[in-house]
């Protein structure tokens, strides 16, 4: 059964609700640097951490150089943390190297402009490589001149597909999910997790339950 992650949490009811719907991880954005309506400081973001149950996957959201990230981590010590920018490989190995031994996963982003025409094997061979530099999971997303995840537009289903075919890690889907179309997006891909923002919230980013309640359900109950 896919796992699910409600990303972009910035409220502490928010965080209850989606644990409650059947949630299975939840993204904080913490400190990106590139501005987006999610954005938490470290203090916030371990603050909202913090009351999380057992077993409910916490992921921070980041993006930056190592020593960055790892100053992230070490004062929020998420579950897994979601490399979420243009970090090249040396970077996520820096990562890997330094939380060896922490049990905190590493899962880097392909961040995917719909409207670029980079080739399949562009993303294959990244995905690749990101793997072989220390990623415990492969995250595929869209990606937009104004906004670094939460765009509400799909990565096309032929590179979402070899991406996931191309590494024995798990992979994490995102972009354009909703509620309606997620069902059938994962029976196209077949990713290992899926994870959405935008489409489950109101126009002030909070989670909405119905949005939420529906799209656990159908992602859980894809065939």
């Amino acid at each position: 059964m896919v796992r699910v992650k409600i990303c972009g949490i910035t409220d502490l009811g928010d965080a209850q609700m989606c644990v409650e719907e059947g949630a299975d991880a939840l993204g904080f954005v913490v400190e990106h640097p590139q501005a987006n309506p999610w954005n938490l400081n470290r203090v916030q973001a371990a603050e909202l951490m913090r009351p999380i149950p057992p077993f409910v996957t916490r992921v921070a959201v980041v993006g930056g150089d190592a020593s960055w990230i790892l100053g992230i981590a070490e004062a929020t010590t998420p579950h897994a943390l979601q490399l979420h920018r243009d970090e090249p490989e040396e970077v996520v190995a820096e990562v890997a190297r330094h939380l060896e031994g922490s049990g905190i996963r590493i899962i880097k982003a392909l961040r995917i402009d719909p409207s670029a025409d980079l080739p399949v094997s562009h993303w294959v061979e990244l995905a690749r490589r990101f793997v072989g530099a220390g990623a415990d999971a492969i995250l595929v997303d869209s990606v937009t001149a104004d906004r670094p995840a939460g765009t509400g537009r799909a990565v096309a289903i032929d590179k979402a597909r070899a991406v996931v075919e191309s590494h024995a890690r798990p992979s994490v889907l995102a972009g354009g999910l909703t509620p309606e179309n997620v069902a059938s997006v994962i029976g196209a891909v077949m990713p290992f997790a899926v994870d959405v923002i935008s489409s489950v919230e109101d126009a002030g980013h909070r989670k909405v339950r119905e949005r939420v309640r529906a799209f656990i359900h159908a992602a859980k109950m894809a065939p």
